[in-house]
């Protein structure tokens, strides 16, 4: 603990943001189980929403092609569609599924969290009798939950991203799938999910989080493990 953190004259814990990410790192490593369950629990809506995204964007891209089999292929999958109700109504279903997942993916972040927060009550407290501030708290637990949500978004992506690939291969053909459509999709929706799955993630940590900076050392130090 004392390489860890430093205490000056104010009697108040400084820690590093070096330090800070490789106690995050070793908390996330020491708690492997709750974190995979974070990862699986995000990756698998960031997959959701990198399929659907990419798919739909190699498709776009494919329409724009004036060969013949090329258009022919669409209308033979019922992609192209002159039913301007039925497409809306399509979009407006793919939304809400995402927005379901999206908060079903939010409550069980969260509660990984929450969890891993109440088996720690004894490690936040002696911070606190160390003096730790609130915002000493939440910079430990907001990082872990970055690092945790990287790692998870990075993950769905790249699956996501296998996937729409397969689905556009299966449903089309996959001859039609170019090198630079199928590049420029991913460059394009990438960065769109990773930053969506991180903020996600931080979301779902604020509520443990502000219970965590709201914990009295002296609670903390009673609680029995």
């Amino acid at each position: 603990m004392s390489k860890a953190l430093t205490v000056p004259s104010s009697g108040r814990v400084v820690l590093p943001w070096k330090r800070t990410l490789a106690m995050s790192w070793a908390n996330v490593r020491r708690r492997t189980g709750r974190s995979v369950l974070t990862l699986l629990c995000l990756g698998i809506v960031v997959a959701f929403l990198m399929s659907t995204l990419s798919y739909q964007e190699i498709v776009k891209r494919l329409m724009k092609s004036d060969e013949v089999h090329t258009q022919a292929v669409l209308e033979r999958a019922g992609v192209i569609s002159h039913d301007e109700h039925a497409v809306r109504r399509q979009v407006e279903q793919g939304f809400w599924l995402m927005a379901i997942s999206g908060l079903l993916c939010l409550a069980g972040i969260t509660n990984t969290i929450l969890m891993s927060v109440f088996e720690r009550f004894r490690e936040i407290g002696t911070l606190k009798c160390l003096g730790a501030r609130n915002r000493f708290v939440v910079r430990l637990f907001m990082v872990e939950s970055v690092l945790v949500g990287f790692a998870g978004s990075l993950a769905g992506a790249l699956v996501g991203y296998v996937l729409a690939l397969f689905q556009a291969g299966t449903v089309l053909e996959f001859r039609l799938l170019t090198w630079s459509d199928s590049a420029g999709t991913l460059i394009q929706w990438l960065p769109v999910c990773l930053v969506g799955g991180m903020v996600l993630t931080v979301l779902a940590a604020i509520y443990p989080t502000y219970v965590a900076a709201r914990m009295k050392p002296v609670d903390a130090m009673r609680i029995e493990m």
